[in-house]
């Protein structure tokens, strides 16, 4: 399942998995695509309900059976829909954080590479095109910054039937009430609009359009980084994607100031090569020697505790659980 998972994150910038970490079913594996949940047993049903509400890598106790709960998420994507004062500004922020930037509007004038020289995507058109010029992507962010209401509600009526990781919509507080009555009354629930962030930005006082694109990007990196998610190793996904078997090594859980997260992981080929990492030191020499005698999914538990006998000889102290998947068994 794991070459799926990253075919899945490539196409949409985010994807959700599930795995058991303790019993017979040790290692059962299940993601969700399109709205469903792609599993390899019924042993999943009872629990899918449950994962549902899971946004973020973490650990469950359910029904008896430990899970592990992880969200990957890779190359964010920005998406300004307005090319006026605010957006060069904004453009140009979000690419020095790392996202792919796509800036859209109808003002020719307006869309130019002089004034958006960063953006990686200009795309000229109506906003009335939207769905049909800008592909549904899961890790998106959405601001909305056009010339006036209309073109708000044109652009938020076509974002809240995809899915998004945020959506802004800038303007003042009776524009923001306006287009907000006018989708109410379209039939979109209370709900769904309490998911745009309107007045858009951390509310810092700014002015110029240079401060106000601050504020939008303060708040994208707050959202972004509220929930935990794992880390998608660019390196490890190539390797998957081309075929290559090996043994997965996960931490599923740590205890005490133990150097990598839930989450992190490495990929140990069957010829000895490594990529990615669980933190260097003692526990990953240890997980890549055992990796050569795991034939399919086990849970181990290193202690680096010094007080232990058992332990790695490590000073940090507490504890690292570590998951073994053979990617061949997947």
């Amino acid at each position: 399942m794991y070459q799926e998972i990253y075919q899945t994150l490539e196409e949409t910038g985010k994807v959700k998995t599930a795995v058991m970490l303790s019993g017979e079913m040790t290692g059962k594996r299940c993601m969700k695509k399109d709205g469903q949940w792609i599993t390899d047993g019924d042993v999943w049903t009872p629990y899918l309900e449950q994962l549902d509400e899971i946004e973020e890598t973490k650990v469950i106790q359910t029904g008896g059976v430990r899970i592990l709960t992880e969200v990957f998420q890779k190359s964010p994507r920005l998406i300004i829909l307005g090319a006026g004062h605010v957006s060069c500004p904004t453009a140009k922020i979000g690419k020095i954080l790392g996202f792919h930037v796509t800036v859209m509007d109808d003002r020719e004038e307006f869309l130019t590479r002089e004034r958006f020289p960063d953006a990686d995507l200009l795309i000229q058109g109506s906003f009335e095109e939207l769905s049909e010029r800008i592909p549904v992507y899961e890790n998106a962010y959405y601001v909305v910054v056009t010339r006036g209401h209309k073109g708000d509600s044109v652009c938020a009526r076509q974002i809240l039937k995809r899915p998004y990781a945020y959506f802004g919509m800038i303007g003042s507080r009776t524009k923001v009430k306006l287009t907000r009555e006018r989708l109410l009354e379209e039939g979109f629930t209370d709900e769904q609009l309490d998911t745009i962030h309107a007045p858009i930005g951390l509310p810092i006082g700014g002015q110029l359009p240079e401060e106000i694109a601050v504020s939008i990007m303060a708040e994208i990196v707050q959202e972004k980084n509220r929930r935990q998610t794992s880390f998608a190793d660019e390196k490890i996904a190539k390797e998957i994607l081309g075929g290559r078997r090996g043994v997965m090594i996960t931490i599923t859980e740590k205890q005490g100031s133990s150097p990598r997260g839930t989450g992190s992981r490495m990929l140990v080929e069957e010829n000895g090569c490594v990529y990615g990492s669980i933190g260097g030191g003692s526990v990953e020499y240890e997980a890549i020697r055992h990796a050569a005698s795991v034939k399919c999914a086990e849970v181990q538990k290193y202690n680096l505790s010094v007080s232990d006998n058992r332990n790695l000889g490590m000073i940090c102290g507490g504890t690292v659980e570590v998951l073994f998947e053979r990617t061949g068994c997947l």
